[in-house]
């Protein structure tokens, strides 16, 4: 009936001359509220609507310690609707940009909720599945690669793990004058040619010096450090070598198109719940509330009611005790949010004679035969401002 009030009254705003402008079976009379604060009382309407509605559902949910993802997919299109409207040149000042500020906070809270409960009861776990058989991919291919690496070291007669600190011999000029590296090349001294021993002392060790330079230089290796754990040491206990971390880093998972589906959507909820959060931390904070909402900010901040209590208070209720809604990562917290949506609703709308359903304007319908017509809105709406 909100609904359906807000969007017939919208309209019923509209110039004669606009293509979308539809007047009312019975409009309220020139000097009534509802008259002279058409748009806003059909923007109140519609908050009105959407806060009814969204704590609806979150009580079904609250019930079953749940979350339906297909359920608050039927609130999305409703929820822009009521975006667009609070967002028209029309809506003046920061109490009334408070109310767009509160949109964008149930929508950043639907979000957050989904993308928690998704995360929980689906993704991680088949995540945490995914994960551990990579595990056991990389391991295999880490083994296989020790076992190769060693097969080729006795083949040469040399250790894997040989890291001689000190050469058992210098290095012949001849075995040096072939090789152009900076690293392995002689440097004479002024006074004699003697090459410098300090340089000459590195060519014997290169594929050793090679290892540990990679070993001690994780930025080298083809995964990140934080994924080294993961690898597996040697059979001698010793950390793996990059042979080993370099065949670890080629282990695949398949992933079902549910499974990319489901990451996908997740990706996209973080992105717009932060979005949501941030834009209505511009129009609606404790600040404001207590500028422009000042009993609705004193029901919150006098409150003794914990953050898990949020099914505690009333949604009509107009004195009770209120919480600024919590975090939303925590996936709750939207109940809070309702509570004091509805109460906003009431607070502004108190001050410009909105009184709710008592002054909705109802859908037409067709009287039976024999059937008295329903009362007309502007009497209806009257008799509720008396």
């Amino acid at each position: 009936m909100l609904k359906y009030s807000g969007d017939a009254r919208f309209w019923s705003t509209y110039p004669p001359t606009h293509k979308e402008y539809r007047p009312l079976n019975d409009p309220p009379p020139p000097n009534s509220p509802y008259h002279k604060y058409g748009g806003l009382i059909a923007r109140l309407e519609l908050a009105d609507a959407l806060v009814c509605f969204t704590y609806s559902l979150w009580c079904r949910e609250y019930i079953r310690r749940t979350c339906y993802r297909d359920t608050w997919g039927t609130i999305e299109a409703f929820l822009g609707w009521c975006k667009i409207k609070w967002q028209s040149e029309d809506v003046l000042g920061d109490r009334e940009k408070a109310l767009l500020g509160l949109i964008l906070m149930i929508e950043g809270f639907i979000r957050s909720r989904t993308l928690f409960y998704t995360a929980k009861t689906s993704v991680d776990p088949e995540l945490e599945h995914t994960w551990t058989n990579m595990k056991s991919e990389m391991a295999t291919l880490s083994r296989e690669a020790e076992k190769t690496e060693m097969g080729s070291a006795s083949t040469t007669g040399q250790h894997v793990n040989s890291t001689q600190k000190t050469p058992p011999m210098l290095p012949s000029p001849a075995s040096i004058a072939p090789d152009s590296s900076a690293s392995s090349t002689p440097i004479t001294s002024s006074s004699g040619g003697t090459p410098s021993t300090k340089n000459s002392l590195v060519a014997p060790q290169s594929l050793s010096s090679a290892r540990v330079s990679q070993a001690n230089n994780p930025a080298a290796l083809p995964l990140p450090p934080h994924l080294l754990k993961h690898v597996g040491n040697r059979s001698d206990g010793h950390g793996p070598t990059p042979a080993m971390v370099a065949a670890a880093a080629k282990a695949t998972v398949s992933l079902g198109p549910t499974m990319v589906y489901q990451l996908k959507e997740q990706s996209g909820a973080i992105i717009s719940a932060s979005c949501c959060m941030d834009h209505a931390q511009r129009y609606l904070t404790l600040p404001i509330m207590a500028r422009h909402y000042p009993i609705t900010f004193a029901r919150m901040m006098g409150s003794s009611l914990a953050a898990h209590e949020e099914h505690e208070p009333d949604i009509e209720d107009e004195e009770g005790e209120l919480l600024w809604p919590t975090q939303s990562v925590t996936g709750e917290g939207l109940g809070w949010v309702c509570l004091m949506g509805k109460a906003m609703v009431k607070e502004l709308g108190r001050d410009i004679g909105y009184v709710g359903l008592d002054g909705v304007v109802r859908k037409p319908e067709v009287a039976a035969a024999g059937a008295s017509p329903p009362p007309p809105d502007s009497s209806r709406q009257v008799s509720a401002q008396r």
